[in-house]
């Protein structure tokens, strides 16, 4: 399949904050593992191919990619709300776009990155997955199956997300360990929830310098969530 990447770089979205698992092959293609596949990706200028046929790009890829949402109208609209800062970010950031992830995988590395960063979020989700054979599923995680994997304080926390998980989750705080931050990015990067906006340490300081204390949240109806990736990667990388 070859898509247009006028709206869509995987580099940034690899380092955004939203995927742990891309992985940089030799010769700068992108390996994504997802939906249970691994799918091959290379970019070049605006075109993206991707290593699959047609159905099996409508029936999972489409969707994780967030191909049907318009991201030039978001970029206009970050572009002419008269704040310098967010023209800035969504301008450094173009390309970014909210995948739409497997829930429960979402949930995993969520869990996983709480005080941690992203390397070594990488690198805890691939020993998961040496040890399990593949990214383990809920049945997969019992007591002390994680034992030995670097997850500290975290690692009850996901035993009793292997307990309380259910495929029509929308709400993850009675999950033992899962706060605002966490729920709100299960919600957008899984649940596809654009309203959410995870604030965490990064976010909350752009807030603080740039926005007053608060970023305007309501000025962006359905898609302040696709700002917040913005400000994170500008924050981050370029601010």
């Amino acid at each position: 399949m070859i898509i247009s990447g006028e709206y869509l770089s995987l580099e940034k979205i690899a380092v955004s904050g939203q995927c742990f698992r891309w992985r940089r092959l030799a010769g700068g293609d992108w390996e994504i593992p997802a939906f249970g596949r691994v799918l091959d990706a290379r970019q070049q200028g605006n075109t993206v191919y991707l290593d699959c046929g047609e159905e099996e790009y409508q029936e999972l890829w489409r969707g994780y990619f967030d191909m049907d949402c318009d991201y030039a109208a978001i970029h206009r609209a970050a572009e002419d709300a008269g704040l310098p800062y967010l023209r800035r970010a969504a301008e450094f950031s173009r390309g970014i776009r909210v995948l739409r992830q497997p829930l429960w995988e979402t949930l995993v590395s969520f869990i996983v990155s709480q005080n941690n960063n992203i390397p070594r979020i990488s690198l805890i989700l691939e020993r998961m997955v040496r040890r399990f054979g593949h990214f383990p599923e809920r049945e997969d995680i019992t007591a002390g199956s994680l034992a030995g994997l670097g997850l500290g304080y975290r690692e009850p926390y996901l035993y009793d997300a292997a307990k309380k998980f259910t495929p029509d989750m929308q709400d993850f705080l009675p999950i033992l360990g899962v706060g605002p931050k966490v729920n709100s990015c299960v919600r957008l990067f899984a649940l596809a929830k654009k309203d959410e906006f995870p604030r965490d340490v990064w976010i909350k300081r752009i807030e603080s310098e740039q926005f007053g204390g608060r970023f305007p949240t309501e000025r962006f109806e359905g898609f302040a969530g696709v700002l917040q990736q913005f400000l994170f990667y500008y924050g981050r990388l370029g601010g």
